[in-house]
């Protein structure tokens, strides 16, 4: 297993980079330095908790999210927690319901 600051560091580029921000404004965002946001990037130097925060709310994820080495280990339930983030409450409601549909289709399935 990779060193946690290594882990971090790399969740770090893959959500900046999905999120189609560069490394400036990310810096922005999260309120930081932007020589800040390169050595947290490179793993070169470990976060404080408060910087922490801001860099999960700058990018808009779960703070989880940066501590898994494989996106595959985040647990099933967070993963369900983060997509229904930010969506109204029909939305949310809306997909519930395509979940509970498909969960039935599937134990008809068997």
């Amino acid at each position: 297993m990779k060193d946690i600051s290594y882990i971090i560091a790399d969740n770090m580029k893959i959500y900046r980079k999905s999120k189609n921000l560069t490394q400036a404004d990310l810096a922005e965002k999260a309120e930081l330095s932007l020589d800040s946001i390169k050595r947290l990037e490179s793993g070169k130097r470990s976060m404080s908790l408060d910087n922490f925060l801001r860099v999960v709310d700058a990018l808009q994820i779960p703070l989880s999210f940066l501590l898994y080495e494989d996106a595959d280990a985040i647990p099933e339930a967070e993963q369900i927690l983060n997509i229904l983030d930010g969506r109204c409450e029909n939305q949310k409601k809306y997909l519930l319901h395509m979940l509970r549909a498909m969960s039935e289709e599937m134990d008809n399935l068997l």
